[in-house]
Parts: C-alpha cells; structure tokens; sequence
C-alpha cells in the first residue's frame, strides 16, 4: 500500500527516529514506586508511556511515520489507518501536530473514550466491523483505491517499529543494569521495537512478551513454527486483541523476545487496580499486562525488571470495576 514501508529495521533506523522525535516528544519517565514494591514483594521499574500524548507509546510511532511521509511526499501528504485505539488517536494527534488530514476506521467495540478523543483531534472516524480485523480490511479497500492517501499501518512498518523502539534505547539510557524488559504484546509492533533495541545493544537481557489468554496468536504461532489464525479472540484488553499476526513482525518476534507468556482477565482487572492504588499510575488493560505477569509469577522480581506501561486509556466504567473488585 502507498505509504506503507517494509524493509529491514536497522539500528541506524532507530538512532533516526530518535533524532525526529526529538523535536516533538521528550523521554517518558522510568520510575519505581516504593509503595508498589512494598505490596509486590520486590522492586519493579515503570516505563511509563501512559504519560505520552495521546496517553500511550503509539504516538511514538504515529510521528515518526507522519514524519517519515512528509519527507517522502511533501507536506500535502492524507493519511488514513485502522486501529482498536490507540493508534488512530496517536494518529489523529501527529496529524493535528503536523498539519495533515487524516481519516480513522475502529471497530464498534472500540471504547467510547477513544473515539470521543479521536474525532476531538479532528480525524474522520469511522466505525466499522466487529474487531480490529474487520476495520483493517475496510480501511485498506479505501487506501487501495485512493490516489492520495498514505497508509499508516499500527505496527507493520519499518519507521513505526524503529519509533517504538527507541523506548528501548531509553530504557538502556535510563537504567544501565537492567536485567530484564516485560511488554505487552498485540500486534507485535512494540514488542518487536524494544527488543530488537535491547538485544542488539545488550543481548543478556531477558525480553518477556505478554499477551491475554483470549488473544494469544502469537503465543499459538511460537508453538506451531508459523504465523496461525485463532478463532474468537477476545479480552477486555481490546487494544491487542487479534485474530492473526503480523508476517512482517513475526521473525523479530521469533529472534529477540526470549518468552511470551499470556495472564488472565482477572490478573489484568487487578493489575489495574494496583498500579492505581499503589503506584499512583492509570493504565488501561494492554498497559497493565506486564504488572499482571507480575502479580502471577512473583519468581520474576528476581531480576532487575522494567514493565512498559504501555498505555493509560481506559474506560471509565471498566475503571471503576476493577477499582471497586
């Protein structure tokens, strides 16, 4: 698709957008909270890419991306994307910031919190099918047959996955003995950055994905040496809920994500319920995924670990349930 790049990520590519997104992001926060410690038994280090614009890491790449068209195409560049999210916001957001058009499709089950924020940015939202699945194959119909609109795909691009993975370069900045790196996992595009970052600068440290038990593609394609297709996926974690992965993202994921691991609806709820509590952070159910790992398996605080809070988006009613559990 026009605007679309698939070539090798390369470490060049990463110090790149780095310089790009300097201008208009700074560095996010590594933090550790010593009330939170205190209740999980050890300590953890937050990334906390919930405090970005757009309130989550997607803005890195959304940029980077805008950034990346407006040098290839000129500044009368259209973009248009599908996204559960938080990729549309971060895009109608770049778009508001660069002074580009830029056309959303979500899935009707996408939060209304989102869609409110996206159409607030000034994007054209448009809602359609189920999951993210169904918006992607609309908005590609659309991107195919337009003679000026830019696909900006959530995950699958070169200068997507070099922005995302700059969090990894900070995070090597910011914390020289870190031992271990906990993502979530959805699309692969975040997972993906940071360890292709991480492993090429310090391969020792661990790189742990998370994904949820309902949307475990990734997890289901690791096992059968090859990208599958599941049925149903589901998860209140709708911002990385799939039903296939990426082609382009799997051998990344393959090569440097040293284990994924999936946690429960339940973790997640309490997950939220404790990085709010405890650590005075708001995360949405896809930024809370590493916390939950956690709270299932607290053998992994025996490392020097780093959870990317991937994002704060979050429904005000799941919210309030999962405070009130």
């Amino acid at each position: 698709m026009r605007g679309q790049n698939l070539r090798e990520v390369k470490i060049a590519d990463l110090h790149k957008a780095k310089k790009r997104l300097a201008k208009y992001l700074t560095p996010t926060p590594l933090t550790s909270s010593e009330l939170l410690n205190i209740y999980l038994g050890g300590k953890v280090y937050l990334k906390l890419e919930n405090l970005q614009p757009a309130c989550s890491y997607k803005i890195r790449g959304a940029i980077n991306k805008c950034l990346s068209l407006k040098e290839e195409f000129g500044d009368d560049v259209s973009i248009i994307t599908a996204s559960s999210g938080n990729h549309g916001l971060a895009c109608a957001y770049a778009s508001k910031l660069l002074k580009m058009t830029s056309k959303v499709y979500v899935p009707v089950s996408t939060p209304q919190i989102k869609k409110d924020n996206i159409r607030a940015l000034g994007a054209t939202l448009v809602e359609t099918g189920e999951t993210y699945d169904s918006s992607f194959i609309s908005a590609c119909e659309e991107a195919e047959k337009s003679q000026e609109l830019n696909y900006v795909h959530p995950v699958s691009d070169v200068d997507v996955v070099a922005a995302q993975g700059t969090i990894g370069l900070e995070i090597l900045e910011q914390l020289e003995d870190a031992e271990q790196v906990i993502i979530p996992l959805g699309g692969g595009g975040l997972s993906s950055g940071i360890a292709f970052a991480i492993k090429n600068l310090k391969p020792d440290v661990n790189i742990i994905s998370v994904m949820p038990e309902g949307s475990d593609v990734y997890v289901k394609s690791r096992e059968a040496g090859k990208l599958v297709t599941i049925e149903n996926p589901h998860s209140i974690a709708d911002a990385v809920v799939r039903r296939c992965g990426e082609e382009y993202l799997f051998p990344y994921i393959e090569k440097y994500v040293d284990e994924i691991r999936t946690v429960s609806e339940e973790s997640m709820k309490k997950a939220i319920k404790t990085a709010a509590v405890y650590g005075k952070v708001v995360l949405e159910a896809a930024g809370a995924m590493p916390l939950a790992a956690i709270l299932e398996d607290k053998e992994l605080l025996n490392k020097k670990t780093v959870l990317i809070c991937s994002g704060g988006n979050i429904d005000e009613s799941l919210f309030t349930e999962c405070i009130n559990k």
